[in-house]
């Protein structure tokens, strides 16, 4: 026997044991419809959920026997292949492509000038001699 086992309601705000759940039955968006074999797991994991699902049973039917297929081959006929053929340049072409090509140079880029760095010489600082209490005594 089978299961069909539909989502009827959306997973927003359940917990994530349902949601896990539900990805594990093959299902995730509202209708999405899958068919799973009935067994214990799978009737666990539709009890976990059933508030989300709809379940329908489906009773299998019986196979008829196939009649065996029989493959035809099909032989492909060799086609011949074709060849080509290369001429052969004279002197007359061979010079032709020869002046045909033309140089191409490459622009130029100038390059610019090293910058130059200006350094400012070390100027002493002024200091002006720092009062002691002996000089202020002797005032």
């Amino acid at each position: 026997m089978k299961l069909k086992v539909t989502q009827i309601r959306s997973v927003i705000g359940r917990k994530k044991d349902q949601k896990r759940t539900i990805i594990a039955l093959g299902l995730g968006k509202i209708s999405r419809t899958k068919i799973h074999d009935d067994n214990p797991v799978i009737r666990g994991m539709i009890f976990k959920v059933a508030h989300l699902v709809k379940v329908e049973e489906i009773k299998e039917k019986k196979k008829a026997a196939k009649k065996p297929v029989v493959k035809k081959t099909v032989v492909k006929k060799d086609t011949p292949k074709k060849t080509t053929v290369k001429k052969e340049t004279t002197k007359k072409t061979a010079e032709k492509k020869i002046t045909e090509k033309k140089t191409i140079k490459k622009p130029t880029v100038k390059k610019a000038a090293p910058k130059k760095t200006v350094t400012k010489k070390a100027t002493p600082k002024k200091t002006t001699p720092k009062k002691t209490v002996a000089s202020e005594a002797k005032k």
